[in-house]
């Protein structure tokens, strides 16, 4: 249980009770850390649009986007979302073993090296944002990104980021049960 008060799915109205029902046609259900969100329905209108974008992103696949929140996560240490993630990138047919060396060695990922120097590219503008330079940008025009892949790319990282840290720092639970 989080620590500060949510709005269950059964007690959702307007915004909220939106959101929860596009998580459930999502995912098939509603796990308790998305509860978060209903904290302030306001900011709701950001996370329904920034999950909508990349979830039909015409460049990033949902492969690359879960891979993304996931080792952005084990840098966090959420394990709800590594969890979360890791069950869908092995349902996407990801080897799990691939996935848990990942979070140890981002260099492992098991991505297409096209994937995996924006991938790289983006975790090291988490870690050290001061580190990026043109050598990286151009590196990235070189292996066939725009700067609109880049940008979004990065900008999924950094708002999956603030996720794992609002839901660190409220203690969303860790686990992926349902209601």
């Amino acid at each position: 249980m989080a620590l500060l008060k949510t709005v269950h799915p059964d007690a959702a109205e307007g915004k909220v009770a939106n959101f929860y029902q596009q998580i459930e046609d999502a995912v098939g259900h509603i796990p308790e850390a998305f509860h978060l969100f209903s904290v302030s329905p306001n900011l709701l209108d950001g996370q329904i649009a920034t999950m909508a974008y990349m979830g039909s992103h015409p460049t990033l696949n949902p492969t690359f986007i879960a891979m993304l929140r996931y080792l952005v996560s084990g840098k966090y240490r959420n394990t709800f979302c590594i969890d979360f993630n890791e069950a869908a990138l092995v349902n996407a047919g990801i080897n799990q073993e691939s996935l848990r060396q990942s979070l140890i060695n981002p260099e492992l990922i098991p991505l297409p090296e096209h994937d995996k120097t924006l991938m790289l590219f983006v975790l090291k503008a988490i870690d050290k944002p001061e580190n990026i330079n043109k050598k990286d940008i151009e590196a990235l025009y070189q292996a066939g990104w725009t700067d609109r892949d880049i940008y979004d790319a990065l900008y999924a990282g950094a708002h999956h980021a603030a996720t794992d840290v609002l839901f660190n720092a409220f203690k969303v639970s860790s686990s992926l049960k349902t209601d």
